[in-house]
């Protein structure tokens, strides 16, 4: 699963961002979200992220518990001692940490419509801190990190800033709509001469 992060650039960054706008733009634009559709693909975009996140390293109980509570101390704690390649996998691996929650936070916004925008951040503070909590009672070789949850809720944060922004621009292209009908009755109901 790992191997994602080879393809974190800032292409394929751009492309997943703007491909979770239009989505956004084109389900409020058309004004009827199937929710069960939506919650199928939150539970499958769930799971995938916890098989992504909870899969152990090594054999469950077997190793020492690693937990970094102060933000930044994974990156300042070896970065002085990392190469430039290594410091390059670690800035991909926190983009795809980032990346993991932003269509997470879509489908939550479609499936639970009732939560709104703030539904999504506060899933993925809840959801990022039960990994982390999880991680620590296995001691299967992952790392604890309270970085972990700061980029993981920027990640629902920014899924839940693209669906307002999809949402914001669906309603200027619905007034610009009407107005045009508008115009255009207007203009059938008294001909020019």
């Amino acid at each position: 699963m790992w191997h994602v992060i080879l393809y974190i650039n800032p292409y394929s960054t751009a492309l997943i961002l703007l491909a979770m706008l239009l989505l956004c733009f084109l389900a409020f634009r058309s004004e009827r979200v199937n929710t069960g559709g939506a919650r199928a693909s939150f539970a499958a975009l769930l799971f995938l992220t916890l098989v992504a996140t909870l899969t152990p390293q090594q054999p469950i109980g077997s190793s020492d518990y690693h937990v970094w509570m102060i933000p930044g101390q994974g990156i300042l704690f070896d970065y002085s001692a990392m190469e430039g390649l290594e410091r390059s996998m670690y800035l991909r691996q926190q983009i795809a940490n980032l990346l993991m929650f932003v269509p997470l936070a879509v489908a939550f916004r479609f499936a639970f419509p009732k939560y709104g925008s703030w539904g999504p951040v506060v899933m993925g503070l809840l959801l990022s801190l039960s990994i982390e909590a999880t991680q620590w009672v296995m001691a299967a070789g992952r790392v604890v990190d309270i970085d972990d949850v700061i980029v993981n809720s920027a990640g629902t944060a920014l899924g839940a800033l693209l669906c307002l922004l999809g949402e914001r621009l669906a309603q200027v292209g619905r007034g610009r709509r009407r107005s045009r009908k508008r115009a255009a009755s207007h203009r059938r109901s008294f001909p020019s001469a």
